[in-house]
């Protein structure tokens, strides 16, 4: 009867978590994560937890569920083709709380077109200059600098973006 039961949980643990993968791809620590909240509901001797905890493991292995750098590649991807500005420090953060190794972010990293940095950094300086009211040069360049230097953004790219704006 006890074999049952833990079939039961396992086959409602399983189904919920191919539901929340279902979605979009997931990082195998937000997988982790949200295993362990559905398991929270049950009381399960931790013997019991780690049993199913390898059975879905297993299937979400053997389907092809767990790969972060996948993962990455596809959260990557979907910046690049995006019309929203970010700069490469954002993703690394962003990658690191999801769970993915530094390593991997890095070596992903390398892959973001050349001019995808400075296309952001003017994305965001055209923006922000629309906002700025001051009429002195030197306060704005000052100013969007500063802005720009907060999103994450290079020095040296942001020098280049303002001088060539302003």
């Amino acid at each position: 009867m006890e074999k049952t039961r833990l079939d039961g949980i396992y086959e409602k643990v399983y189904f919920k978590i191919l539901n929340f993968v279902s979605y979009r791809q997931r990082s195998e620590k937000e997988i982790t994560d949200r295993l362990a909240k559905y398991l929270s509901k049950y009381r399960l001797l931790p013997e019991e937890q780690k049993e199913i905890e390898s059975r879905v493991y297993s299937n979400l292995e053997k389907d092809g569920y767990l790969d972060d750098v996948a993962f990455a590649s596809t959260y990557i991807k979907a910046i690049v083709d995006s019309k929203k500005s970010v700069s490469k420090i954002k993703i690394y953060q962003f990658l690191l709380r999801k769970g993915i190794p530094k390593d991997t972010i890095e070596e992903l990293l390398q892959l973001l077109p050349e001019d995808f940095i400075e296309q952001s950094v003017m994305k965001d300086a055209q923006k922000k200059l629309k906002t700025l009211r001051v009429g002195d040069v030197f306060t704005k360049k000052r100013k969007l600098s500063t802005y720009l230097f907060r999103k994450g953004y290079p020095s040296d790219v942001i020098r280049s973006v303002v001088d060539s704006l302003l």
